[in-house]
């Protein structure tokens, strides 16, 4: 397997190469800035770390190519989704805020709470200091797995130090509390979940493929 890896510069990116040299998997790096240099068709999967901004040349690319993409970037726009929707009738398409397989076991839980009637639910999230968007593209995914199940939830967020990512779920009872929690320790966490997610997406038709998708395959 060959990944086409874009966003290279970025922090995700760094740490994907580092991951990608453990695995001795074939790659190539290249930044969103110089992506259109990019000449050759030998890679089977393009991996995409560089922001929401240049979500449609990585598209093109990957349609041009005939190649399925990941897309890890989060803080997408509501053009950036209808991009997505029209793309998948012509290239895979895998996109996930979070690459966790635990994270999204978590996620799994929260979409069966619906037999909770009168309990305040509250996300927390906290990320390292220089993250951009907040509340983060995790946290709104455990927004709508909430949303499904008619439940009202506030969010808070907190950018300091060096955070990873730390994820919970706060349940308040009148006389019992419940917390579910996950914390991710190194970035390297996210690379091996999107590796595997590249090995899922190999070979497979066009449409949309979420984390869920590749929870009830055989690629864990």
């Amino acid at each position: 397997m060959k990944i086409l890896l874009i966003g290279a510069n970025g922090k995700m990116g760094k740490k994907m190469q580092e991951f990608l040299k453990l695995q001795n998997c074939d790659f190539v790096a290249l930044d969103k800035q110089n992506i259109k240099q990019y000449k050759n068709s030998d890679a089977d999967v393009v991996l995409d770390f560089s922001s929401s901004e240049a979500l449609k040349q990585n598209l093109d690319i990957a349609k041009e190519k005939n190649l399925p993409i990941i897309i890890g970037t989060t803080n997408h726009s509501e053009n950036n989704y209808k991009l997505i929707d029209n793309y998948k009738k012509y290239i895979p398409i895998f996109i996930s805020a979070n690459f966790s397989l635990g994270f999204n076991v978590m996620l799994e839980i929260l979409r069966n709470l619906k037999q909770l009637k009168n309990y305040q639910f509250v996300i927390i999230e906290k990320h390292h200091k220089k993250k951009k968007d907040s509340p983060s593209g995790s946290a709104k995914i455990m927004q709508k797995c909430l949303e499904q199940n008619n439940i009202k939830y506030n969010t808070v967020s907190f950018r300091v130090g060096e955070v990873v990512g730390e994820h919970s779920l706060q349940i308040y009872g009148e006389n019992e509390f419940l917390e579910i929690k996950h914390i991710a320790q190194s970035k390297m966490l996210f690379c091996e979940g999107a590796f595997k997610v590249c090995k899922f997406m190999l070979n497979k038709k066009e449409g949309l493929y979420s984390m869920e998708d590749m929870l009830k395959s055989d690629c864990l």
